[in-house]
């Protein structure tokens, strides 16, 4: 019994410690300037000027250490660190998608006009599916996003988010090879015009689609009954 306690103890501070190192991981590769990076510290600059620039190196360095602290994790107390990482990727895929629907939603005009800056409808002579997409395709991130964390219905959901992702990389790829210079304005839409931050935006759909993946195999559960299950 003890040894069930010090091991599920254990496999969830292991837990732990990987999750903070996939928010620093995606903040790093995604969120330069935000509170869970460190590139950007000026005592970081001021000890390595050319940190900054090494903000992706880091952001993928932090997601592999954390895959490595999720082996031990799983070895220790398995059935925990399951239900824990569902748990966690449900709130973070799902809350993540919640977040990137508010902007978009607010503002379909501009949202709009980015999706045009891709020329992507263009080239298949669709512009009318632009604003028609704007309008539409913020809404399945915020309903798939709050069902991927309300509803039992992990597996749809998941497969629904999958190829939302799927869309980003082959939109952010279209863009990289077509020399565009924009990037996916997920989180924003004014000022969404970087070329160097497509790459970014590429990288971080190439991490995320991974565990939504993975969900996409799990059993229909709400988190109450995955924590909880009905005897």
């Amino acid at each position: 019994m003890q040894c069930n306690i010090r091991n599920t103890l254990f496999s969830g501070v292991l837990l732990l410690a990987a999750s903070i190192l996939v928010s620093i991981g995606v903040a790093e590769i995604s969120f330069p300037e935000s509170l869970l990076t460190f590139t950007d510290q000026d005592w970081l600059i001021n000890l390595w000027p050319k940190a900054w620039k090494y903000n992706i190196h880091v952001g993928l360095g932090a997601i592999i250490v954390a895959g490595i602290l999720i082996v031990p994790a799983y070895k220790l107390q398995r059935d925990f660190a399951i239900r824990a990482l569902e748990t966690l990727c449900r709130i973070g895929i799902g809350g993540m998608f919640i977040f990137a629907s508010i902007f978009k939603i607010q503002d379909p005009h501009q949202f709009a006009t980015l999706v045009a800056q891709y020329q992507f409808f263009s080239a298949m002579h669709l512009d009318f599916v632009n604003n028609f997409f704007a309008l539409v395709y913020p809404q399945f991130e915020l309903w798939f996003g709050l069902a991927m964390i309300f509803t039992p219905f992990v597996k749809e959901s998941a497969f629904a988010i999958f190829w939302m992702f799927i869309s980003f990389i082959i939109a952010l790829a279209w863009a990289l090879a077509n020399d565009l210079g924009i990037t996916c304005g997920c989180f924003e839409l004014e000022g969404a015009q970087d070329k160097a931050e497509a790459w970014t935006s590429l990288i971080r759909d190439l991490v995320l689609i991974w565990p939504t993946l993975w969900l996409m195999l799990r059993k229909n559960n709400s988190l109450i009954s995955l924590w909880y299950p009905q005897k």
